[in-house]
């Protein structure tokens, strides 16, 4: 049995995200068994909320560190819409998330 080291950085974090799923996103899904898809769907669906939970967790130290100011940013929405391509809309979303996680952190 193959036991498996977790990463030790944050940067081999990511690296193991990317091949994960670099590789589904290769995978002839319509040749896998309707068992297999099922199971690669609920296990996606976890991974997707485990990634919005990190994506707030991070965005919430970035907003509170101020880092968004160091590129000329006036807010963390403007940074992320910025940076990463995506619509406002999108990073509305995020800093939505990121503040419905961080209230639930302070009210359990």
């Amino acid at each position: 049995m193959c036991t498996r080291q977790p990463p030790a950085t944050v940067a081999e974090a990511l690296d193991a995200v990317r091949a994960g799923l670099a590789f589904l996103n290769q995978v002839a899904a319509a040749d896998l068994p309707g068992v297999v898809q099922a199971g690669c769907l609920r296990e996606l669906a976890k991974a997707e909320s485990a990634y919005r939970a990190a994506h707030a967790r991070m965005l919430g130290a970035f907003a509170a560190s101020g880092a968004h100011e160091d590129d000329g940013q006036r807010s963390e929405r403007a940074w992320l819409k910025w940076q990463t391509q995506i619509t406002f809309g999108a990073a509305a979303g995020a800093v939505g998330w990121m503040k419905r996680l961080a209230g639930q952190a302070l009210h359990p």
